[in-house]
């Protein structure tokens, strides 16, 4: 299921980052403004994944959520 958890936030993700108003759609994946929400869609692709990579969509949908914090 990583793999699966992965795609999505990567597909779902890089809508967010591109069109940057997906902050929303951020927050229900799990990104928020401390980091990866436990149990979320975004800790299950960061636990898939591992380290993140400078400019990796994950990386890109996180430092939105940072930017502008979801409630």
């Amino acid at each position: 299921m990583g793999f699966l958890t992965w795609a999505v936030v990567s597909v779902v993700g890089g809508a967010v980052a591109m069109t940057g108003v997906g902050l929303p759609i951020a927050g229900l994946l799990g990104f928020s403004a401390a980091g990866p929400v436990a149990g979320s869609l975004a800790a299950g692709a960061q636990a898939y994944v591992g380290n993140v990579a400078a400019g990796s969509v994950f990386a890109a949908v996180q430092a939105l959520a940072m930017a502008a914090p979801t409630p």
